[in-house]
């Protein structure tokens, strides 16, 4: 059953004039890495058009592991339109009868892989993007949706970052795994809407939360802290807490994402952010920490493990949606709100 934080996002997006949710109606959608955070939150509010709009979208969601998948959707996985489809995206595979649109969201994202499977990391973003670019050039699909990350970046010294920025990256560092691939399947999505007439359009995202989140896996700081909140304990920070992260719910990232799928210019990347969300690690325990005063819980620090390798942006420059902007997007959430509405999704 629908979690109901979850529930009323998708009833809110719904509401919101931004999006034709229209041009949904009797298409049929793939969604790779359907487990993750960002593109579960995208199937339920496509499950939700089914169950309570009668959209007759048909859903083809990829992942690796079934029995995760059975864990996130339940029952909704026996609905006829639901199609789970147990692959790897790294690997060739079909898609019987038409498609409409494309989501490739698969992607190992925590720090925590970047050391121990650095190749699991870059395939997906390479192999799995031109996978997935073939069958939309195939199938003609009419949008195609590329998740980049803000990591792309690399190193920048300056204070605000736009889509057209570019900094230093080190090939030959373990890390760079993940920017360095997202920055080539970007190039991939570029090439084939300027060769073969694709519409792939690319969203970067910050660092994005939310009630999909997996607080047993993920390994990012804000997972921990709603973890800590929701044990009752104190919070804990494997570092000085200083470094600087932009941060974005999940209703206003996914808002974005439905966006540039639809109406998004091909070949275009996109930032999804929020510009009144950038706060310090240490700021951001302390907000959590004061969301339930109740609880009396404390901030501690620790030092991190051997397999987390720390982003060595200590200050992270303000990412710029100037350029969401002009489709008309502009966020809703706060940060104290948006992680209320986290925790009382787990509660």
């Amino acid at each position: 059953m629908f979690n109901n934080i979850i529930l009323e996002d998708c009833q809110n997006l719904y509401h919101e004039p931004l999006v034709d949710w229209s041009r949904f109606k009797n298409s049929t959608v793939l969604i790779t890495g359907a487990c993750g955070m960002l593109p579960s939150y995208m199937i339920w509010m496509l499950i939700y058009l089914n169950e309570y709009q009668n959209f007759h979208i048909q859903i083809w969601a990829l992942c690796r592991n079934a029995q995760r998948a059975d864990e996130i959707f339940g029952e909704y996985m026996q609905r006829p339109y639901f199609q789970l489809l147990t692959a790897d995206v790294t690997e060739e595979f079909c898609i019987d009868g038409e498609l409409h649109y494309i989501i490739h969201a698969a992607s190992p994202s925590g720090s925590q892989y970047f050391g121990t499977d650095p190749v699991g990391v870059i395939m997906p973003n390479v192999l799995g993007t031109r996978n997935t670019l073939e069958l939309a050039r195939e199938k003609s699909v009419q949008g195609y949706l590329y998740f980049s990350s803000g990591e792309v970046y690399g190193m920048l010294e300056k204070d605000v970052i736009c889509e057209k920025d570019s900094g230093y990256l080190d090939p030959m560092e373990v890390r760079s795994c993940y920017a360095q691939s997202k920055r080539l399947g970007e190039t991939l999505c570029k090439s084939y809407s300027h060769q073969y007439g694709v519409k792939a359009s690319v969203v970067r995202p910050c660092h994005t939360y939310g009630p999909t989140v997996n607080l047993e896996r993920d390994a990012r700081v804000f997972s921990g802290f709603v973890s800590n909140v929701l044990r009752g304990e104190d919070l804990l920070i494997k570092s000085d807490g200083l470094a600087v992260r932009n941060f974005c719910y999940l209703y206003d990232a996914a808002l974005a994402y439905f966006k540039v799928l639809l109406d998004g210019e091909a070949g275009e990347a996109y930032n999804v952010s929020n510009p009144d969300c950038q706060i310090s690690i240490r700021g951001l325990a302390e907000i959590l920490a004061g969301l339930y005063p109740e609880k009396g819980l404390k901030i501690i620090y620790a030092n991190h493990d051997d397999v987390y390798l720390e982003d060595p942006n200590k200050k992270q420059s303000l990412i710029s949606t100037e350029k969401l902007k002009r489709l008309s997007w502009s966020p809703k959430y706060s940060l104290e709100e948006g992680f209320r509405r986290t925790v009382e999704s787990f509660r």
